[in-house]
């Protein structure tokens, strides 16, 4: 409505007049209302205008330095009727006055300002010096004032070139064919506004008038003209212009926002950003909400050129959430209301070396910033940033800026507001009709008002039925009823409440019980209500209860003798336990004990009772008693091993011990006893036996050190022999018999290495882990065996860019070395071999593919094991080196397989080993 008028184009006063006409519509009841706007002297009043008894006003004194120029809006009510104390205007109604009296203010203080720079402009215009000019017949210049000089042209290489050339591009169209018309047609001298344009490429405008020149035939000749510079009065209407759809544009953009209701209000800000973000030639726009709560700023709404766009989603966990903390001088200013202005980072103190770096971070220079309060509390703020050094920004920004903010603000404050009051309504109707107990509205004549749920399944009738009938046709016909309903009603009404029970009808004809609770809720006009509350289950409860008691009564009696009789049985279970049973007191005497507790000290059971627990042993025991039966037995649940002398013969008990929290009853232990000696004994010989068993194993690790050193030995002076006799020998057929000699003495060498090394694998159960990185270890490998494979003719593929970080034991090298030469040994010459690592949650795969003759599936589960072997023909190996892969593997808590080379012939062996593990393997090898 507002924004409407004031968009519209008519004078001030009418404005005003139809604005005080359009007021009464945002009351409750217009048709009752009247409205004035005073506006220092002069006063503007709705049609038909009454001074009523009811007021309301809402002042606002401009900012104008002119006087008189407070302004003031007033609304009446007319012959308004009050009922219960209503306030005759809202809370949001005084807002809403509060807003219209704000931005009218903002709105007069812009008229003002507009009257005062049409003033100007006109003065300016009037004392403006001229330039006088004359060009030829062709257009070019023949002679100019020195006054351009002033302009950034110098007149002297003005002359002899063309007029044209000194214009702005944009306007020498315009120009061609004035000149092309004045050549043609003998007319009278005429005017142009135009934009000369100097040798740096500024700009500045002229009134251009233009007076041709002709001979007595009527010949052009030339024209004199006159340059008048308006650059000030055309940046006045520009700016007037601009600042004018600027605020046309936020009147119609804010209508939008009228509507409290509007759900996706969020929808219709970020085009409304953007437009405004266009007209102030801004790089983006924004606005932070203030949490004095958590002392920090949320962005709510941002818009922005792309190029900033990548930056800001980049930086946009900085940016969602701004601490006060780091902004303090910007905050102190916003606390002031005093908007913050940066127009270059440069000059930013360092006391704002967090705003510096996010500007900076952002390739931003120039920023405007306004802070927004609301009933004198800071609530956010709204800004502009360019990327441009000392932006000059409109003069109109600030309000234009303010006013989008409180519209957003306002318009979102009050869509929480009633949603908030419809959530309420909405919470208690739900209560209201899922409550379990029925519930009346009634008036204190039996009108039934209204009714829950609960209330027509009660009565079982619908909610339409329920409002046709009254209060009286819910109870029994009986008079003493009737009457008990008329008494309730009357005491409520002068008590405000009142609880009886009573008894109510069903549709069915059925009678149930029930509890009426009646409170009286509008009494100026008797409107009551009523929670009935079925007790019909209650009373038979009650009945129920009664008739249980008995038989509890009877229960107990029963219990009581079954309790003797469970006493009876846990008394022989006690007596008759295979383990010894006690009770001792807090000073460790024995108040009783069972026969398995004599049997085990084999003694008496009346000798021992009342006795000491440390004096039923021989001497000797004690000082077993006194290291294991600490003080805490008396305070908490107790467990060792005792160690007693009995009958000169040493026995083991194991002993537990409970404190009993006996109500009413002195402190008291129980306790049990349990001849272990058997055990003990056997855990002495397990434990011998675990250390003969330990001894042994390393007599085995002995031997096979042992053994590898006396075949190593031999093994290597036959090779030594047989390479130098190979270098004597001359004839080939020795030579190959004495070649298959050295072949099979560094098979026999390997399978001696092969074997120690897997034995000592065998016996190793722990690993000492380090960090690792899985890429440099199958590098190195891969180095390792290009030598190997260029042999071959053969290139091992990888793309091993990553680290790959694990726990692992530097021999977990050995495992791709193995797995990389069998793969070189089984494929055929020129061919490749892959290798890749896929990661997985908690493991890496390793797989190491070649192209060979594959492997049969009936050998793959058996490769692993030693000395087991793929038939691959005339190819050396021990069968050793899986059997060493896989027990790496193990000891790394990983595994390793094989498969076919699903690309065609080949195989694909794979190792997963786990990325890192908490428990450490301690245990190094030789």
């Amino acid at each position: 409505m507002l924004y409407e008028i004031l968009a519209t184009d008519m004078s001030f006063d009418q404005k005003m007049e139809e604005i005080a006409k359009a007021l009464p519509q945002i009351l409750r009841y217009p048709e009752k209302a009247s409205a004035r706007i005073l506006f220092g002297p002069y006063s503007y009043k709705s049609p038909g205008f009454e001074q009523g008894k009811y007021q309301i006003s809402s002042s606002n004194i401009s900012k104008n330095e002119e006087k008189n120029h407070e302004l003031c809006l007033e609304l009446f009510y007319n012959n308004l009727s009050l009922k219960n104390n209503y306030e005759p205007f809202t809370f949001d109604e005084k807002q809403k006055l509060d807003f219209i009296a704000k931005i009218l203010s903002i709105f007069i203080d812009k008229e003002i300002e507009v009257k005062k720079a049409r003033y100007d402009y006109d003065f300016l215009l009037g004392s403006t010096n001229e330039i006088p000019y004359s060009l030829n017949s062709e257009g070019k210049i023949v002679y100019i004032s020195p006054k351009i000089q002033e302009y950034g042209l110098r007149p002297e290489q003005m002359i002899s070139r063309s007029f044209t050339d000194y214009l702005c591009p944009d306007d020498r169209y315009e120009w061609l064919n004035i000149f092309k018309k004045i050549k043609s047609v003998d007319i009278l001298p005429l005017k142009a506004q135009m934009r000369i344009q100097n040798n740096s490429k500024e700009l500045h405008w002229f009134q251009n008038h233009i007076d041709p020149i002709y001979d007595e035939m009527g010949n052009f000749l030339g024209s004199n003209g006159l340059l008048s510079e308006i650059n000030r009065r055309k940046e006045a209407e520009i700016h007037s212009q601009e600042q004018s759809n600027a605020f046309r544009f936020l009147a119609r953009a804010c209508n939008q926002f009228v509507d409290p209701f509007f759900e996706d209000i969020d929808l219709l800000i970020e085009p409304i950003l953007e437009k405004i973000r266009g007209i102030l030639d801004a790089d983006s726009i924004f606005i932070y909400e203030l949490n004095h709560s958590e002392n920090n700023m949320h962005l709510t709404h941002y818009t922005c050129v792309p190029l900033l766009k990548g930056r800001c989603e980049l930086e946009m966990d900085k940016l969602s959430s701004l601490s006060t903390a780091q902004f303090p001088t910007i905050i102190e200013k916003f606390q002031k209301n005093e908007p913050y202005y940066v127009n270059s980072i440069e000059q930013l103190p360092d006391s704002e070396k967090n705003l510096k770096g996010l500007l900076t971070t952002l390739d931003l220079e120039s920023a405007q910033i306004m802070p927004v309060h609301v009933e004198n509390q800071l609530v956010g703020f709204i800004g502009v940033v360019s990327a441009t050094k000392n932006k000059h920004w409109p003069s109109y920004s600030d309000d234009l800026l303010r006013i989008l903010f409180d519209s957003i603000f306002n318009a979102k404050e009050r869509g929480k507001t009633y949603t908030m009051l419809d959530n309420t309504m909405h919470l208690y109707r739900s209560l209201f009709d899922r409550s379990n107990d029925a519930i009346f509205i009634h008036s204190s004549e039996g009108t039934i008002i209204d009714a829950n749920r609960s209330a027509c399944k009660t009565i079982g009738c619908s909610h339409s039925d329920m409002l046709s009938m009254k209060i009286a046709d819910l109870y029994p016909h009986e008079s003493k009823y009737m009457a008990q309903s008329r008494s309730a009603i009357q005491k409520t009404l002068n008590e405000g409440s009142t609880r009886f029970e009573s008894k109510m009808k069903h549709m069915n004809d059925s009678v149930i019980d029930v509890e009426i609770s009646s409170s009286v809720l509008d009494k100026e006009n008797s409107i009551m209500l009523s929670i009935v509350r079925d007790i019909t289950e209650r009373k038979s409860s009650e009945l129920e209860l009664e008739n249980y008691r008995k038989h509890l009564e009877e229960i107990v009696d029963q219990r009581t003798s079954e309790l003797q009789t469970a006493n009876s049985w846990v008394s022989a279970l006690y007596d008759n336990a295979p383990i010894g049973i006690g009770v001792l007191n807090k000073d460790l005497e024995l108040i009783d004990l069972n026969k398995g507790m004599a049997e085990i000290t084999g003694i008496p059971r009346e000798n021992i009772v009342g006795k000491s627990l440390f004096s039923i042993c021989t001497e000797g025991s004690s000082k077993y008693l006194d290291k294991d039966l600490g003080p805490d037995i008396l305070e908490k649940q107790f467990s060792t091993e005792l160690h007693w002398v009995c009958n000169k013969k040493h026995i083991c008990i194991q002993f537990n011990s409970q404190p009993l929290d006996l109500k009413d009853s002195p402190q008291k232990v129980i306790f049990t006893a349990q001849d272990i000696t058997r055990r003990k004994q056997a855990e002495i010989a397990l434990k011998d036996y675990a250390g003969q068993l330990e001894k042994s194993n390393e007599m085995k690790d002995l031997f096979t050190d042992i053994m590898r050193h006396d075949l190593l030995n031999p093994a290597n002076i036959v090779k030594g022999f047989t390479d130098v006799l190979i270098k004597k020998e001359k004839e080939e057929k020795k030579i190959h018999f004495l070649s298959r000699i050295r072949d099979n003495t560094e098979r026999l060498i390997d399978m001696i290495e092969n074997t120690a090394y897997l034995s000592k694998l065998e016996s190793t159960e722990t690993l000492d882990l380090q960090k690792m990185d899985l890429g440099r270890i199958l590098t190195s490998c891969i180095s390792e065996m290009a030598p190997l494979a260029d042999n071959e003719n053969m290139d091992i593929i990888h793309d091993l860019q990553q680290p790959y970080p694990l726990k692992a034991n530097p021999i977990i090298k050995e495992v791709f070395i193995n797995l990389l030469s069998n793969a070189i040994k089984y494929s055929p010459s020129e061919s490749s071999i892959h290798v890749g690592v896929q990661e997985n949650d908690s493991s890496f795969k390793i797989m190491i593919k070649d192209r060979g003759s594959g492997i049969a599936d009936d050998d793959k589960p058996y490769i692993f094991n030693r000395f087991n072997r793929a038939q691959k023909g005339s190819i050396k190996g021990t069968g050793l080196g899986l059997a060493i892969v896989k027990r790496i593997v193990d000891l790394h808590g990983g595994s390793v397989g094989v498969e076919d080379n699903p690309e065609g012939q080949g195989s694909v062996f794979w190792v997963y080993i786990k990325k890192g593990t908490e428990n450490n393997r301690n245990l190094g090898l030789g």
